[in-house]
C-alpha cells in the first residue's frame, strides 16, 4: 500500500466515522460560493436564471435526490449477502456504524428532496423583489450539497461494502473443504 492510499483510506475513514463532519462541508461550500458571488455576481447562477428556469431545476433535483435513496438501499442488499468472516465482523462490529451513516443518508436524501419541494412552492414564477426567493435559493443549495456530501458518503460506504464482499468471497473460495466423514456403517444401507 503507497502513501497515497493510506492518506485516502484515512481521510475516508475519518470521514465516514463522523457524520457532523458533512455539514463542516456543505458551510465550506456555501462558503465559497457566498464570496465568489460577492466577487462577481455571475457566479450566482440560480439568481441569475429565470424563475420558470429555477423551477425547473427545484423540480428536477427533488427527483434526483430522492433516487439517493435506491442506491443506499442497493449497498444495504450488497452487505446484507456478503459471506464469509469479514462480512460477520462487519455486521458484528460496525452495524451501528453502518446504521448511523445509512441512516443520515436517508433522512439527508428526504430532507433534501423536501428542501426542493419547498423551493419549488415559494419561489414565484414571476419576479419577485422580496427576500423569500434569495432565501429560498440558498436553502435549496445548502440541501443540495447536503445531498451530494451524503452521495459521496454513500459512494464511499458502497467501495468499502463492496471491497468487504469480493475479499470475502475470495477468502471462502480459497479454504479447504471440510474432510468427508465415513459412516461405519454405509454397507448396511438398504438401496
Amino acid at each position: 500500500m503507497n502513501r497515497l492510499q493510506i492518506v485516502t483510506s484515512s481521510v475516508r475513514n475519518f470521514w465516514i466515522d463522523n457524520l457532523w463532519f458533512d455539514v463542516v462541508i456543505v458551510v465550506g461550500v456555501l462558503g465559497v460560493h457566498a464570496a465568489l458571488i460577492l466577487w462577481n455576481p455571475l457566479f450566482d447562477i440560480l439568481g441569475s436564471a429565470a424563475p420558470t428556469d429555477r423551477r425547473a431545476v427545484y423540480a428536477s433535483a427533488a427527483i434526483v435526490v430522492s433516487l439517493l435513496g435506491s442506491f443506499s438501499a442497493v449497498a444495504i442488499g450488497q452487505l446484507s449477502s456478503a459471506k464469509g468472516a469479514r462480512a460477520e465482523a462487519l455486521r458484528g462490529h460496525g452495524a451501528e456504524s453502518l446504521a448511523r451513516n445509512w441512516r443520515s443518508i436517508f433522512r439527508v436524501g428526504m430532507l433534501s428532496a423536501l428542501l426542493a419541494l419547498l423551493a419549488l412552492l415559494l419561489d414565484p414564477s414571476a419576479g419577485s423583489v422580496s427576500a423569500v426567493p434569495v432565501v429560498v435559493r440558498w436553502l435549496f443549495e445548502a440541501g443540495l450539497v447536503l445531498a451530494i456530501t451524503k452521495f459521496l458518503r454513500l459512494s464511499a460506504l458502497f467501495y468499502e461494502v463492496i471491497t468487504l464482499a469480493s475479499s470475502s468471497t475470495a477468502d471462502d473460495e480459497n479454504a479447504l473443504a471440510e474432510a468427508p466423514v465415513v459412516d461405519e456403517n454405509w454397507h448396511k444401507r438398504v438401496a
